[in-house]
Formats: C-alpha cells, sequence, structure tokens
C-alpha cells in the first residue's frame, strides 16, 4: 500500500511538472500575462487560497502565478482543488484519474458534501495548501468588476484551519476561454494581483459562529479590494 501510494505520489508530481511548463508557455507566450503581488505569497503550509472565479482555467493561471516554479521543489505547496464534482468526475474515467493525481478533491455542492468532507479539507490545508472560489461558481458577469453571491465554505475552512488566507484576484482570462467556448484563444491581456496575506488567528472570537462572520466579512472585502486592483492593471 505504501509502495502504491509512492508511486502515486511520483506520477502525480511528473503530471503537474509537464502540466506547468506547457500551462506557463501558454501563460506568459500565448497570452500576455501580469502577475502583481508575488512578494505577498507566504511560502508556508496552512495556507488557504481565495481567488474570483472566471473560466474553466482559472485555477491553472492562479496557481502558477503565485506558486511556479517554486512549487517544483516543495510539491507539497501545490494547492489541492475543490473542482464541483458533476463537471470533472465520473463522467471519463481518464479525466477522473488525471484529477485524482492533480490533487483535486470532487465536492458535489449543495448536497452538505462540502461540511461532510470538512475534515478531510482540514487535513490537506493544514499539509500544505488548497485553492476555493468563494463565489461558489463562475460569474456570469465577468467584466462588471464585482464578486457573485458569496458563500460561507471558504470563512468556515478558514477558521478551522487557523491558518493564513491569501486572497488573488485575475482578469481578462475571460476572454481566453468564455463560457461556453470549448477552445481557449491566443494573445489576450491577462492580470493577477496576489493580496496581503490574513491571519485568520487574528479574527477568532470565544464564538465558532460569530468568528466564521467576520472571516467571512473579512475574506470578501479584501477579495473585492484585490479584484478592483487586477481591473485597474488591465486598463493601464
Amino acid at each position: 500500500m505504501v509502495f502504491k501510494n509512492e508511486i502515486k505520489a511520483v506520477i502525480s508530481y511528473l503530471i503537474l511538472f509537464l502540466t506547468g511548463l506547457v500551462f506557463w508557455v501558454f501563460i506568459k507566450v500565448g497570452n500576455r500575462t501580469i502577475i502583481i503581488g508575488r512578494e505577498n505569497v507566504p511560502w508556508r503550509k496552512n495556507c488557504l487560497i481565495i481567488a474570483n472565479h472566471l473560466t474553466m482555467v482559472d485555477s491553472w493561471f492562479l496557481t502558477f502565478a503565485v506558486y511556479w516554479p517554486e512549487v517544483m521543489v516543495r510539491p507539497s505547496l501545490f494547492p489541492w482543488h475543490l473542482p464541483e464534482e458533476r463537471n470533472f468526475m465520473k463522467q471519463h474515467c481518464l479525466l477522473t484519474l488525471l484529477c485524482d493525481l492533480s490533487k483535486c478533491i470532487p465536492i458535489n455542492r449543495g448536497s452538505g458534501d462540502f461540511i461532510g468532507k470538512l475534515d478531510l479539507l482540514v487535513d490537506k490545508l493544514q499539509n500544505g495548501s488548497m485553492m476555493i472560489f468563494p463565489e461558489g461558481g463562475r460569474s456570469r458577469q465577468p467584466k462588471s468588476g464585482q464578486l457573485n453571491t458569496w458563500r460561507r465554505g471558504a470563512a468556515v475552512l478558514a477558521c478551522e484551519a487557523q491558518g493564513v488566507v491569501l486572497p488573488v484576484a485575475i482578469r481578462g482570462v475571460e476572454d481566453i476561454l468564455p463560457i461556453g467556448k470549448k477552445f481557449p484563444r491566443l494573445f489576450k491581456h491577462v492580470a493577477i494581483v496576489i493580496g496581503q496575506p490574513i491571519e485568520i488567528k487574528d479574527l477568532l472570537t470565544d464564538n465558532k459562529e460569530e468568528s466564521v462572520k467576520i472571516i467571512s466579512n473579512r475574506l470578501r472585502v479584501d477579495l473585492q479590494a484585490t479584484l478592483e486592483m487586477a481591473f485597474k492593471q488591465l486598463e493601464k
């Protein structure tokens, strides 16, 4: 069993490494991507990345903006992802296997699955990093500059893990893969802004429900501010 886990870890690393090389070329050569604020990245475990959600490829852009290429020598920091189970899993065996090897934990949203897997998510987060989209889905108004419907899952997870939260905003990727399109476009401009990290322990109170509300409000305010900075980058 241990041997199988080691083989799986090696295969997973190779997939992430090769995918990373290809996608980095796509980000930097195929499209003009501006990354602001990498000095804000906390190079530590128990880091929850929160971001606005525009397309199906957001997580790749954001992961490599934040961690590439350093993550290749610190693979434990390659973030776990929480894709919608109905979008990625159980539709095709090869896609399911690829998601599993790419550090994905599928979530069936709206079913209580997130809370049911909360202990697992906290464990993975505290021993690495994780990315989550608090809006719960892709924005149908990507050029509005405003966050979509806000869900409290990120705040609940952050409250339980008690680590650091890193707000990251992306703008322009909606022109590369608009909703409804299957093939990406090239030579577009993308701006990614990495905001200031938020220490969750500074926001905790003696009441867990109150703590979750405080954390949720803080995360939304900081991510909205980071998103506005991303919009300004493309206006220059």
